[in-house]
């Protein structure tokens, strides 16, 4: 029989091993110890331009459906009225703060050389551009992101290096005034101009630390690359990524996340590793009301681990 002394000292002993040992969770059919606890995406993001059948209809009530679905950050884009749908930058912000949102990037389109624009409100890369920047500077988001760039800047080789010039200059004008700029992917980029395929001649000749990309996967699948194979050939280079599904049926839909044919599991997590910090859902292609689309990509994106 074990004294009393004895049963006390043994007891002692298995509990202060218990607390050396990591704590664990179940996780399916197996446990995980803490330090190996997944971790989910913290602020899931929006593009806005997903819900522009019903935005500008109700501003403020659409946004407000969103922020109690979760969603915590958000991307705008110009509506009919122009950049943040022609209110002024820091109201626009404000209104978002009030909702428990955050603005972390604001599209612009690249624009023409003989582009004109009345107003700040209409601004491109190319016309009054100087402008969008102070004004973005304004709302504190950190990112400013063209969404695509016109076929005349895109056409020769010549237009490759003038154009990779100017992404240098339009992203210094956006370093002085603490704002990153970045380039959104389609598909296009993946097509061969003279010897180079556009997409890596413009990651090539521009300076990381002004030039940065917004990675769409699914353009990018679309497209025949892998995303991760970018993230490893040039790792730092993606800070933002739009989230859309590929649908199973027709590859030149997209679906809610989780419906299609992307592995944004594996994805997403190689994304993480090579310094993605902003994982913003973005879709075009609809078999149901946009808002439900919405709700269904946000349940899928919140759950997956990176």
């Amino acid at each position: 029989m074990i004294n009393r002394r004895k049963f006390f000292q043994n007891t002692g002993a298995l509990a202060l091993s218990a607390l050396a040992l990591p704590s664990i969770s179940k996780g399916g059919n197996f446990l995980i110890s803490e330090r190996e606890e997944v971790k989910k995406i913290k602020a899931v993001g929006l593009q806005l331009y997903s819900l522009k059948d019903v935005l500008e209809k109700d501003l403020k009530g659409t946004l407000q459906q969103i922020a109690n679905v979760g969603y915590k950050e958000i991307e705008s884009y110009p509506g009919s009225k122009g950049h943040y749908y022609g209110m002024e930058p820091k109201e626009f912000s404000s209104m978002l703060n009030g909702m428990g949102l955050k603005l972390v990037s604001s599209h612009f389109g690249s624009g023409k050389n003989d582009g004109k624009a009345e107003s700040w409100h209409q601004a491109t890369m190319l016309t009054r551009f100087d402008e969008l920047v102070d004004k973005a500077a304004e709302t504190g988001q950190p990112y400013l992101t063209c969404s695509s760039l016109d076929k005349s800047l895109r056409t020769t080789p010549e237009d490759l290096k003038r154009t990779a010039e100017l992404f240098n200059k339009v992203g210094e004008k956006c370093k002085k005034a603490g704002l990153q700029f970045a380039y959104h992917n389609h598909a296009f980029e993946f097509e061969k101009i003279g010897d180079s395929l556009m997409y890596d001649f413009m990651l090539e000749n521009t300076d990381a630390k002004l030039v940065q990309w917004e990675m769409d996967i699914f353009w990018l699948v679309a497209g025949q690359h892998d995303p991760v194979a970018y993230f490893k050939k040039y790792p730092n280079r993606f800070p933002l990524c739009h989230v859309k599904d590929m649908d199973k049926l027709d590859k030149k839909k997209n679906t809610e996340i989780g419906n299609g044919s992307i592995d944004y599991v594996n994805i997403l997590k190689e994304g993480k590793k090579a310094g993605m910090k902003h994982f913003i859902v973005e879709q075009e292609s609809f078999t149901r009301p946009s808002i439900e689309s919405m709700e269904m990509n946000y349940k899928s994106l919140s759950v997956y681990s990176v």
